[in-house]
């Protein structure tokens, strides 16, 4: 449908660079962009748990917390940080099944939203797609078993390190590196990401800034000791 050309041409700068998007052709990116409605979430909106089950979103600007939470003790686990060039919701879009899950927006977003049949009709009109597709398919699932593995075989201390790594950008010119996506989390949302609590985070990341191997650049993390926090994933 018609949108606004300047949200409409940063759509189509974020997704040619993403690895979900970036092999299509010009023509049938832009007219899969054409198809999509633009929305806006603001960082305090709740949604619907069940919109995922009605519509695939595909992010462009923001972060989206895809968190569980266990009706019994309200204890929220967070299964995947989504960001720009991520497609919400994956399962359903496959199985078309029901998906209790509770998305949190992060930021203020920028989404594209596609009604779920169409998405599925998009997929098969395009085979090429699947080219990126699958691999990032593969990618999503490997996340999740490293996940599960990882609580049951690694301390929290280990578990932090791993996450930090996960999304440290190393720089060869720079002997800070950056942290991306995660990089000003709360402690509470780090927690949930690695199956803690907020208590324990603040205590570890404070142990991490005093061994020097994270530091705070600009009001965001980096990694200081890139050498310190590998040996740590790995202790």
């Amino acid at each position: 449908m018609p949108q606004d050309t300047s949200f409409a041409q940063q759509a189509y700068s974020v997704l040619q660079h993403s690895t979900l998007f970036g092999n299509l052709e010009e023509k049938t990116l832009k007219d899969m962009i054409d198809e999509c409605t633009p929305i806006r979430w603001e960082k305090t909106d709740t949604l619907d748990p069940e919109i995922g089950e009605k519509y695939l979103f595909i992010i462009i600007t923001g972060r989206l917390k895809v968190t569980h939470i266990d009706p019994d003790t309200g204890r929220s686990l967070a299964l995947f940080l989504k960001g720009e060039g991520d497609i919400f919701d994956i399962f359903t879009l496959l199985d078309g099944k029901e998906h209790i899950i509770f998305p949190v927006v992060m930021d203020h977003m920028s989404v594209l939203q596609l009604p779920l049949k169409r998405a599925r009709e998009w997929v098969m009109k395009h085979p090429e797609f699947n080219a990126s597709f699958l691999p990032y398919l593969g990618e999503k699932m490997r996340a999740l078993e490293s996940f599960g593995t990882s609580l049951v075989f690694h301390d929290t201390n280990t578990r932090l390190a791993k996450l930090i790594l996960d999304h440290t950008h190393p720089e060869k010119d720079d002997e800070h590196h950056p942290v991306k996506l995660i990089n000003n989390l709360s402690h509470e949302s780090l927690a949930e990401l690695i199956g803690s609590v907020r208590s324990v985070v603040s205590t570890q990341m404070h142990k991490l800034k005093e061994e020097g191997v994270i530091m705070n650049k600009r009001g965001h993390l980096a990694v200081s000791n890139l050498e310190k926090l590998i040996h740590k994933c790995d202790s």
